[in-house]
């Protein structure tokens, strides 16, 4: 009988052991999708910021005009383009 309570005890005890590692298994795999959650977040924050910092500056008409003529030799009515490089 004492082997018999044994050998139920041996066997709850390895079914415990199998589950806690699972546990700690999924403990360690969740948290490093949190930490990669975490970058994610940050790097679209700075993202979200340069954005809206893009967007405050690209407003004003003086600015957009200015990156218009930079970058695609916008002119206005009347100006004349001089091109130095």
């Amino acid at each position: 009988m004492k082997a018999l309570a044994w050998l139920a005890a041996v066997v709850i005890l390895g079914g415990l052991s199998v589950q806690l590692y699972h546990l700690y298994k999924n403990n360690t795999e969740v948290g490093a999708r949190l930490e990669a959650t975490r970058v994610e977040v940050k790097n679209l924050s700075a993202d979200k910021d340069q954005l809206e910092a893009d967007l405050g500056y690209f407003s004003e008409t003086e600015n957009l005009a200015k990156e218009l003529k930079a970058k695609f030799d916008y002119k206005r009515p009347g100006e004349k383009l001089i091109k130095i490089q």
